[in-house]
């Protein structure tokens, strides 16, 4: 089911590409440009004197930027959750911009994300205790392995509270805990093939890196360019979870249509 899940969120956004660049493109504009500029006013530092050197200069255009990002992420996660449930194509150049619902999806996204960061404090101190004996590369891989597992797995059985608010049908967290009881095993497979298809997607942008200043721009703008491609089959990851596991919709097959 893992593997489903995480297949028919990419088709949501491979199968109907042109939609969702028309919904989202501008939007993810808001942030690309900013962070293009950031990127070319303040290269990447080699060295601590540079690194502070550069946040001094570029700490207002950087906080700008993160802002930006922020909103942007936002509003093109509430567009795309209301599409696909909703069949909702925005009247105009941009989605609609409902202050209300977008505050209270960033409010619950900031929520969901402080629980996942208290719950891998947790599981890192607790399983770094019985590790004592392992304090080598395995004691940290063990460690970091299984807070991450734990955070992926609370992170996405609690995310079908955000699809939910973006389509105005908000649910608890309690009640996307329960939807989402059977789901422990898929989402573990979901989680890995998006760690290891985010990591493909970016490893010409290591490789860019190492080629010297045009190298480092180079980089920049495969990420930027990728980056919409990582953010909306994220977004997709979490509509697919709230229609399948709290709507109860069928996952199709892959010949048949994006949404559902």
């Amino acid at each position: 089911m893992g593997v489903s899940l995480f297949v028919h969120s990419v088709r949501l956004v491979l199968g109907d590409w042109r939609n969702a660049l028309k919904i989202t493109g501008l939007l993810y504009l808001i942030y690309a440009v900013p962070a293009l500029i950031f990127a070319l006013l303040f290269p990447t530092p080699v060295q601590p004197e540079q690194a502070m050197a550069a946040l001094g200069s570029g700490g207002f255009l950087g906080v700008i930027t993160a802002i930006l990002a922020i909103v942007a992420f936002v509003w093109v996660a509430v567009a795309w959750h209301r599409y696909v449930l909703l069949d909702e194509m925005p009247a105009g150049q941009f989605p609609e911009f409902n202050s209300s619902r977008l505050l209270s999806y960033g409010g619950y996204s900031l929520l969901i994300g402080l629980i996942g960061f208290v719950l891998s404090f947790i599981v890192s101190a607790v399983v770094g205790i019985v590790a004592i004996p392992l304090l080598n590369v395995v004691g940290i891989f063990i460690t970091g392995l299984l807070a991450l597992a734990a955070v992926l797995i609370v992170g996405y059985r609690l995310a079908p509270i955000l699809p939910s608010i973006a389509i105005g049908k908000p649910i608890t967290l309690r009640q996307a805990w329960e939807a989402t009881n059977s789901a422990n095993v898929p989402i573990i497979v979901l989680a890995v093939l998006s760690a290891l298809a985010a990591l493909v997607i970016d490893i010409p942008a290591f490789i860019f890196a190492l080629a010297g200043p045009i190298g480092g721009f180079l980089a920049v703008l495969w990420t930027l360019a990728t980056g919409w491609v990582k953010m909306i089959v994220g977004v997709s990851i979490l509509t697919t979870l709230y229609g399948h596991y709290v709507e109860g919709r069928a996952i199709p097959s892959a010949t048949a249509g994006a949404n559902g």
